[in-house]
């Protein structure tokens, strides 16, 4: 279980990394300022802090292979 949480807190922060990084070139191929760039992180913090309490509510009240073949419905139409 802690290595699964481990592995878990890995990804988000590589996540929020990543996202940072990349932030000139963005500004650079969108030609906009920082200022509208940064709300692509936000965005991104934001849609992860509503998840996390919305994804406990789904794993407690539906079984594993049922999130998964529902998630599959929708990202394959």
């Amino acid at each position: 279980m802690v290595i699964t949480l481990m592995i878990g807190s890995f990804v988000a922060i590589l996540n929020q990394t990543l996202m940072i990084s990349t932030l000139p070139t963005l500004m650079h191929e969108f030609d906009v300022p920082s200022s509208t760039v940064q709300w692509l992180t936000t965005g991104f913090m934001l849609t992860n802090g509503i998840m996390i309490p919305i994804t406990a509510f789904l794993i407690e009240t539906f079984t594993t292979r049922q999130l998964f073949l529902y998630a599959m419905g929708i990202f394959a139409e």
